[in-house]
This record gives C-alpha cells, structure tokens and sequence, in this order.
C-alpha cells in the first residue's frame, strides 16, 4: 500500500508537536537508518547515510551536503517535500515478525526490492517539472486586451520539462505507532528536480497524485511476485491491489491492526468515509508520538498476542511451500477482461496508462515485476481494439499531420486507424508529451462504437418524421398554461413539432422539466400515441409518474419488458427522466429499443448535476451535437438572490456563489466533525419547530456515516422534545416509534414501497413486529411486515444522503459537506429547499487557497470549500475527451454542433 503526504518540514517538525524545529522525525529513535536515493541524488554525489542536518537541507530546498540553493527558495507555505509511505500488507508483516532469520531477511529483502521498483517506477512518470511563460491576451484586432481594472489581461502557459530524476532520503522501519508489527518505508522525496534545461524547479505534483494508486498496485505486485518466488507463500484474492498471505486468519491479522483499528474507530465515530483522502484525516487525527521501542523489549508481548490468536511456529512455518510453482497469467485473458464492458470502460469512458498499470498488477494473483507488468500494458495498448485520444484541447487542427475534422473521419475504426498514424504530442524520443493537462487517454472501439452510434443516430434522426402533434394544438396547450416560462413553452414546441427520434431537453434544478412532460403526455395522448416513461431509480420513475401521468417503471424493468413482450409498441414516445445520470451503455440500449419501434426518444436531465455511476457523458455528447432546448429559469427558490447563486453554482463562478451565500450567513464553518454536526441539526431541529411538518425541512449528508450521525442527534432532540409516543419496536440497532420519520432502502412492489421512500410510521405492531408508515409520495399507508424490518431495508428518515434527496423538495433543507465532496453534489443538496438552503462544512485548513475574489475577512476558512467546489464529477464521453464542453457549445451557422473527434497517437 501507498499513501501520499506533503513532507513539509514545518507540518513533521513542528505540527505533530513531536520533536524540535531542527530535530529529524524520520531518525529519531534509531532504528531506521536513512539512505539516500534516486538518480537526482546521484547526480548530487549523495551515497552516504542521511543525517538530521543533510534532511533539513533538503527540506528547505538545498543541496544535503553543501547547502546549495537549489533554484529558488521555497515559499513558506510550499511543498518541501513529499512523503511517499510503502506499507507491507499486515500477513507480510507478521511473516517478518515470527518467521525465522532466513524467512525475515528474505521478507526485508522483498519489500524493498518492491519498494525500489515502484519508485523507479513514479520516477519515470511523475517527476516532470513545468516550465511556464506569460504573455499577453489579444483581441481580434491584436490589440492587448484589457481587463476591469484597465491592466493587460495575460495567460500564463505551462508545458513539461523532463528532469534527471529524485532526490529521496529512504527510511525503512518495523513497527507502527501502536507497536505492532509493521514494515513500511518512508521514500521522502524532494520538492526539487533538475530539469534537462538546468534549472532546479519543483515538481509537478500532480503528476505524483495521478500516479500514486499505481505505484501502489505495482509494489504490492512485486511484493507478491518476490514473496512467491523466494519463498512459495500462497495468497488470498487480490482486492483493491492488495492481498494476504494464505494461511493467516483474519483473527490473527486484526489482533496486530490495532493502528487500523484506531483509524478506523475514529473515522467510524466522526463519519468519514473509508477512502483514501478519509484514511489520512483519520491518520493524522489519531496520531500520537512514536515510541520506537526496540523490538527486543517488544517481542515478548507480541508472542504472548501470537499464542491467544494460535499464531504458532507451526503456522507460520506453514505458510511456505518452496516447492510451489508459479502459475504466468494469460494475456489474451487479461486484455479481453480489461477491453470488456465489466473492465477498464466499465465506470469511466476511458482509461490512462496508469489505470491499466493498476489493473494488470490486480489481476496477477501471484503478483508481477514491473517489467512484466509495464510489457503486458504496452502489449495491451497495441491492440487494435484500444483507441488512443489526443491529450489536448486542439484549436486548430492543421497542427496534425493528418486531417482528423468530422467531415473525413466519421466511424470509430478510422478513427483509431487516424490515430495510430499520427504522430502528434510526441517527444522527439517518441514518447507521448505527458503535459499538466494533456495526459495521454485511451478508450475501447466497443464504446466508442456506441457512443458514435447514438451520436448519429440523433443527428440522422433530425426531423426524422417521428410523433408531432399539429401546431394549432400545442398553440392551444401553450395558450391555456399562461405561466409556464419562455423556455418551457420552447421545449414543449420543440418536442411536439420537431418529429426528431431523439430530443433533449436540458433542465437546471427547480426550472419545471416535469410540467413540460405532463404536457407532452396530454399532446401525444390525443393522438392515441403510447407514452412510456423511465428513470434509473424506482423513487424517480414514481415522481415521473406521479408528476407528468406517463406510465414509468425503472430503466431495468422496462428492459426486461421489453426483452419478454418483444419491445415497445410502434411509434411510442419513451421519456427518459434525469437522462444526465444514465450510463451510456444503458442509454444505448434504451435508444435501440426506440429505434425498433421507430418511435421518438425524449431525454431530459442536467450534466450539471450527479453524475453517472457507470461510464457516461452520452447525454452531455447529446446537448452540443442536437437542437436541445434548454431550461435556465428556477421557478423552485423562493428568493431572486439564491436562483442566481444556483445558477453561478451550477456554471462554475465559484467565488461569486460563495460571496452570495456568505453575505447571507447561508456557510457555516466547523473546525470538528462534532460541532458541525451540532450546528446543523440544531437549526434543523428550529425549523422543525418553526414549520411543524418534519416532511418539509431535509437534513443531507454526504455518507452514509454521518447521515447515520445525524439521524441520531436530530431524533434524540426530536425525543426530547416529547414529539415521539406510542408503543416501539427495535431492529437491526433501530427503534421505530409512532411518528418518526423513516426512509425505505429497498424495492418491494408487493408492499408498494420504493428505495428513497420517505415515510412517517402510524403505528407499531409489536406482537407481529409490524410497522405501519404513511408514505409521502402518495399519503398511502403500507405495512412493512418483519422480514422487511429484519433485513435492515427500514431505516430512520430525518437525515438523508444526496443522491436519495435528489428529486426531493422541501421549504428548508441543511446540507452537510465531508471531504469528497464535488460542485455537483453541492448544487443538488443546496436547491432543494424552496425558502431557505444552507451549508455546513468544516475547515481545518487555516491557509488562504484561492481566495483572491472574496473580499471577506477571514476567507481562508473558506479554503475547503472552495477546493470542493472546484472538483467536478462530471464525465465525458469518449468522443469528447480532451474538447473541453464544460462551459460552450461550438455550433454551426444552423445552430447544430458538428465538434469533432480529435484523436492522435
């Protein structure tokens, strides 16, 4: 395992309050030995051990021997260092712990074999520098462009610079901070590369991030791979890139995690999640000082805790089998499992080198060297179903050697062929430019295939002669519904009149998408045509319904009809609701079925908001290639300011929505999970009492840990207030009382109930250990009998995750934002209260980041936040990556986006 941390000397020399500014956290205690390492500290003529005053050097940017400036001196909030941490699985570490000399030096020997490797590895791939220059904006007439404030406007333009390689100080040691068994090694490296140009500059980190949780993959496979060989161990199945060794029990592995254990408890407790970014609060929250302990005085105990677990010579010796032959995978199996729908495509429409690294290092059971692995990459990336796609935003496209626009290439294996010829983004070496932002991305002819497929289907199917209704009727509609909004009157036009097979409609939170549905229904209903609708959520296609009168099931259910009855009637209209999180493989085949029937496909939904859970981005390749109509006017938000906020949220002015929410106290900042917990339901709870309907304030989570939190404080205040009576019933950790408020986690159709389903119980039957609950959606009252209940699909309502408040409106909603969190997610929670929305986040982070346009005091506390509202989840099709659509649409002089493909290799 490989975690990733900023090595600035202040934040180990001073923020862990462990030792002095000018003492050595990594020598201290004795019994690491540090070594320097990398090609960068060759060239320096580093060879000896490292020494405290030789790390600090490094760590303020200097030469470790002499003391030299390395380029210029580091800010004082700069990344000194970076800290890349190699973790041996814990069975590894246990090996090493009770194994004999042999079994421990060939352990030590393994792992930092392994080590070496994947260090080499990173060396060669995210090591770069940048170098960068400014120069001015033009405008049309070459004229520099000025700003606001009358200065020249300038862009600043990064590009790589290949460097000699890492100057790093090696720190292997054995124990963790609970002193268990733990062999790691600390590779701190230093914020300073020799370019080929001579200069010392810093590293580009985020080449480091991007390739961490590969260099990870490929340690744990080496690992596994010189474990195997030197010693015959055998492994348990490879999950998330790791593994242990067959023949240690969990028991016996948890027995010495109790570090993991701490982390975990904490995280647990505070509700973060368990990610990588969660496990590192965690970490440094529960860290205490390091005792180092030698291990003399620590092996007693660990044998009396090996005893109670029946961790005995026996096992441990039982786990080699020198006589084991290794099994070499198959590469032909390999590479049709990763060009498959379930493999490197099945989440995101492509892939970078890294993540086949990733991959391939998990498919080995018995682990690969870094040679073997990189060659199955490379072999891998050299089939003809792999599609290579120009790492850049190209604005002019004669720069290639070869014509890539849409009007020469217009089928996915030209375009693989197009690409393969060309030779642009190469180094002279021939090796693909591995810019900042033009990272070199693949995807598989399987998906592109269908994503192109649709794309022209869509664009063949303009005025395709499908379903319209005659314009004297919809005049007549659109006359009899005075309110609706200028832009619901042209997305109902445009569906009834365009006789497209596939429409689009684009509809931003709160802008009325279903009142423009129930009218299509009532157009097409007149003219005996079949209305069909669907979403990928019960809950959703139950809204759809509920709102608009079209029949709608799920998306899975209305595929498996269809397959058993032979396919949709002919000339249907299927409306497919929240179209944006439909993965496009699924949406493809909703649009085939269409097809079959030569019927008309309507999408409507919003790319700004949650994102696909599998690979996506069809429905937003969709909106910049077809006439779609788009819904920009909330008529949800009570109050003019927050529609504009929404709107600068949802398009990204980040600095902007935040002024306008700040000026209205609508962010509250919490330094602990605990007070923002108790800040948000306790202004829950006083809208609670305000409103007296507990169905029209929502309190969000981001986790289901923390929504779990919430749910607890709010009912335990909801029972302090004597607002829960009746008789109770306990399952699964819960009590269900007369009158709280739950939430149904599961389908079942026979009770009427659906995932999402928010509900107050009505009564408890003890004796049948039955709970009555009235349903929001619909005011009907279902029982839920005991199986339901005993299989946890009940749960307590007062607090729900974003993805079940989504489609949800009440008159006050309370968010609550974790690390993790992205723009997407923020801009659903935070409209979905008519009146009132309001944000809880905590901030740890004293340093101002990117607060240069909020002219507020005390803007770093904002730091968190604005750091969220920059990430995006959102994905691209295959087709679109590297164009950049986030924020224009390119169209022709007709109004229809004919953008391009633009691929290379």
């Amino acid at each position: 395992m490989l975690s990733l941390a900023k090595a600035g000397k202040d934040y180990y020399l001073q923020k862990l309050g462990e030792i002095s500014p000018r003492e050595d956290y990594y020598l201290k205690g004795g019994l690491a030995t540090g070594h320097w390492h990398g090609s960068g500290a060759a060239e320096l003529g580093l060879d000896e051990t490292v020494n405290a005053e030789g790390l600090v050097r490094l760590f303020d940017g200097q030469h470790p021997a002499t003391g030299e400036q390395l380029g210029r001196k580091l800010r004082r909030d700069g990344v000194a260092a970076w800290d890349l941490t190699f973790s041996a699985d814990k069975s590894v570490s246990l090996l090493w712990a009770f194994g004999d000399a042999e079994t421990r030096r060939h352990v030590v020997e393994a792992f930092e074999e392994a080590t070496a490797e994947a260090v080499t590895y990173m060396e060669s791939v995210a090591s770069s520098t940048r170098g960068a220059s400014r120069t001015p904006v033009l405008d049309s007439d070459g004229e520099p462009l000025l700003g606001e404030d009358g200065k020249r406007r300038y862009r600043t333009e990064t590009w790589p610079i290949q460097t000699s390689g890492y100057v790093s100080a090696w720190f292997t040691e054995f124990t963790s901070r609970a002193d268990d068994p733990q062999l790691h090694t600390h590779v701190v490296v230093a914020n300073r590369v020799k370019g080929v140009d001579g200069i010392w500059r810093a590293i580009d980190g985020r080449l480091i991030y991007r390739n961490k949780l590969a260099a990870g993959y490929l340690h744990e496979a080496e690992l596994r791979s010189r474990l195997t060989e030197r010693l015959g161990v055998r492994w348990q199945p490879v999950r998330k890139g790791m593994a242990d060794i067959e023949g240690f029990s969990r028991e016996q592995i948890m027995a010495f995690s109790r570090r993991r254990q701490q982390i975990e408890a904490w995280r647990e407790s505070h509700g973060i999640a368990d990610t990588a970014a969660g496990n590192e609060v965690a970490t440094l929250a529960t860290r205490s000082p390091k005792n180092d302990h030698p291990l003399e005085t620590l092996m007693p105990e660990w044998l009396e805790r090996a005893a109670e677990v029946g961790l005995t010579p026996v096992v441990v010796s039982g786990v080699l089998d020198r006589s084991y032959d290794i099994t070499d995978a198959d590469p032909a199996t390999l590479f049709d499992r990763l060009a498959s729908s379930d493999g490197l495509t099945a989440e995101s429409s492509t892939f970078g080198r890294a993540e086949i690294i990733m991959a391939t290092a998990a498919a080995l059971p018995e682990g690969g060297v870094r040679p073997t692995v990189e060659a199955l990459t490379d072999g891998f990336l050299r089939r003809a179903d792999v599609v290579p796609i120009l790492p850049t935003q190209l604005d002019d496209m004669s720069e290639l050697p070869i014509d890539l626009s849409p009007t020469n290439i217009d089928h996915p294996m030209e375009l693989a062929e197009a690409a393969k010829r060309s030779q642009a983004m190469r180094r002279s070496d021939g090796i693909i430019f591995p810019g900042p932002s033009h990272e070199q991305r693949y995807t598989t002819t399987e998906l592109l295939t269908i994503e192109q497929r649709i794309v022209d289907r869509a664009l063949a199917g303009v005025a395709a002669g499908r379903w319209t209704a005659p314009q004297a009727r919809v005049d007549n509609v659109l006359s009899h519904n005075p309110t609706l909004t200028e832009a619901q009157r042209a997305m109902v036009h445009q569906f009834a009149t365009s006789g497209n097979a596939i429409d689009v409609g684009v509809g931003a939170a709160g802008t009325g998408k279903t009142t423009v549905m129930a009218l299509i229904r009532d157009l097409a209903s007149q003219d005996g045509v079949p209305v069909v609708g669907t979403a990928l959520a019960a809950r959703a296609a139950a809204g759809l319904e509920a709102a608009t009168g079209i029949r709608s099931s799920t998306l899975a259910r209305l595929l498996r009809e269809a397959r058993e009855t032979g396919g949709l009637r002919h000339g249907s209209v299927l409306v497919v609701d929240e179209a944006g999180m439909v993965g496009s493989r699924q949406l493809a085949m909703v649009s085939d079925l269409v097809e079959a029937a030569a019927g008309k496909l309507i999408l409507i939904g919003d790319h700004h908001q949650l994102a696909e859970i599998d690979a996506g981005g069809l429905f937003r390749a969709l909106t910049v290639r077809v006439p779609a109509v788009e819904l920009t006017e909330n008529v949800r938000q009570q109050w003019e300011w927050e529609r504009i906020a929404l709107a600068e949220l949802r398009h990204g002015s980040v600095s902007r929505a935040i002024a306008m929410y700040r000026r209205r106290s609508k962010i509250n900042i919490a330094y602990t999970a605990d007070d923002l917990i108790n800040q948000a339901v306790a202004n829950w709870h006083h809208d609670m009492q305000v409103i007296g309907d507990p169905a029209e304030v929502l309190l969000i989570g981001h986790r289901k840990t923390t929504v779990d939190q919430l749910n607890r404080r709010a009912r335990s205040l909801i029972i302090e207030a004597g607002l829960l009576d009746g008789p109770s019933l306990s399952v699964n950790n819960r009590t269900f009382t007369t009158r709280d408020r739950v939430v149904c986690l599961k389908n079942r159709s026979q009770l009427g109930v659906l995932n999402g389903d928010l509900a107050t119980v009505s009564a408890i039957d003890t004796e049948r250990r039955a709970v009555t609950i009235r349903l929001d959606r619909d005011g009907r009252s279902v029982t839920l009998p005991h199986w339901y209940l005993d299989d946890g699909h009940l749960d307590w309502g007062y607090a729900l995750t974003g993805h079940k408040a989504q489609g949800t409106t009440a008159r006050r909603a309370h968010t609550v934002a974790e690390d993790g969190v992205d723009r997407e997610w923020i801009y659903v929670t935070m409209s979905r209260g008519q009146e009132a929305n309001t944000l809880y986040m905590t901030d740890s982070d004293p340093r101002p980041e990117d607060c240069t346009h909020l002219h507020h005091e005390r803007a770093e506390r904002f730091s968190s936040l604005l750091a969220a509202l920059r990430r995006s989840s959102a994905k691209y099709a295959a087709i679109d990556t590297g164009r950049g659509y986030e924020a224009e649409r390119a169209h022709d002089d007709d109004g229809i986006s004919r953008t391009g493909i633009a691929l290379g290799r």
